[in-house]
Order: structure tokens, then sequence, then C-alpha cells
């Protein structure tokens, strides 16, 4: 009869214990969601940002503005944005503001770098436009606080471009591609 109860109690720690690791692991995954779900909308937004000011092409003598002229080309690594964000001026805010595509392409990537670091841990953001096209590839890169093992690591997986030198293995980043 002891033998018995020893028994059902070594068979129910470890079905407790199953639990407990399918509830971290729940927790883990619904957290790695909830980031990607933030870096998509960063991406839509800052698609739509540069849609309102792709300016024009260099075209029959012109200068390129804008997209076009690579005003939302964003190329800083990982490490290099731990510092805070900035607001250009002029800010560009106001309907009586006067402002070069250049600066309100200034003032977009500030702000959509704020929102970055602010509702991702150690939000970082890497935008890239397309010359062949009318795009831009799009990196939105964060810590994740809940990598449990090195099987799950970006750099396995090169979820990175190698110009936002990420050599940390709790470092994201989801790839967007943004047509304009």
């Amino acid at each position: 009869m002891l033998i018995e109860v020893l028994v059902s109690i070594a068979l129910s720690a470890v079905a407790l214990l199953a639990l407990a690791s399918l509830n971290a692991a729940t927790l883990r995954y619904t957290k790695m969601s909830q980031y990607r779900a933030v870096a998509t909308h960063l991406a839509s937004d800052i698609g739509e940002r540069m849609r309102g000011n792709k300016g024009r092409a260099g075209v029959d003598g012109a200068a390129a503005e804008g997209f076009w002229a690579g005003d939302y080309d964003y190329v800083t690594s990982f490490a290099g944005q731990a510092a805070t964000v900035s607001t250009p001026a002029p800010r560009c805010q106001t309907a009586i503001s006067v402002c070069s595509t250049r600066e309100l392409a200034e003032l977009d990537i500030a702000q959509w770098r704020f929102q970055a670091r602010s509702l991702l841990p150690e939000g970082s953001v890497f935008v890239l436009r397309q010359s062949n096209a009318v795009a831009a590839d799009v990196w939105i890169a964060w810590r994740d606080p809940l990598v449990a093992s090195k099987d799950e690591a970006p750099s396995r997986a090169n979820e990175c471009p190698s110009a936002m030198a990420v050599s940390d293995l709790s470092i994201r980043c989801s790839y967007f591609r943004v047509n304009l």
C-alpha cells in the first residue's frame, strides 16, 4: 500500500513538472508573438510614412527627393541605437511648418525609432531603400529576454542583416519588404 502511494506521488510530480514546463513555453511563445505583432505594426507605420513622403525620382536633371533620395535609409548598428532618440529640428508638426522632404523624413524616422524603442525591449530599426525598385527592406530588432535556448537564437536563422552587427543571441529581428 505504501509503495502504491509513493508511485502515485512520483507520477503526480512528473505530471506537474510537465505542466509547469508547458506553461513556461506558452508564456514565452505568447510574448514572442506579441513582439512580432508590434514589429508588423511598426513596419506598416514606416511604410505609410514613406508613401506619404515619396517625393520624386531624379529624372530630367531634377534631384531626387524624399523616399527616392534615400532620406528614409537608416542603417545604424543595433549597438549604435542604444542612445535616446532625439527629435530633429524643425519639428514639422504644425500646419504652418514649411519643411523639406528630407526634414520630414528625419522627423518620421525619429518618431518611428522612438515608437520602436518604447514598444519593444531595446527596439531598433534598420531601413534600406531598394535602388532598383519602389520598395524598402525593413528590419525591426529587439532583445528577447525569454530566449530559453541556443536552438532559438536568431543568428542560426540569420534573421538580422549583417550591417546591423548583431552578435548577441538574445536579439530577434523581423524582416519586412515594404512596396510603395
